[in-house]
């Protein structure tokens, strides 16, 4: 027994096959962007953005820390480093 495979079987098949294995390649990358966490707006982002002590590294908001210039430069120092340096001086 010969097993030969019709032209018509064989042009149907290697015609269809890009089509399908195209189809579950995009439903395979849909079911992984579906499940994937929203990106936070830019906006937010900024909203939430902490400045770190020069001196000791704790991080807080803006209106939290005090400015510092170093001849053109501008660093942040929280309450505490700040009063611990001008007592020192």
């Amino acid at each position: 027994m010969i097993g030969e495979i019709s032209s018509h079987a064989f042009d149907s098949f290697f015609g269809w096959a890009p089509w399908v294995i195209g189809a579950i390649i995009y439903f395979a990358f849909w079911v992984a962007k579906r499940r994937e966490s929203p990106v936070p707006a830019a906006a937010s982002a900024m909203a939430a953005a902490t400045y770190a002590c020069a001196s000791c590294g704790r991080r807080g908001s803006l209106d939290q820390m005090l400015v510092q210039h170093h001849g053109g430069a501008v660093g942040y120092q929280c309450p505490q480093c700040a009063t611990a340096q001008a007592t020192a001086h």
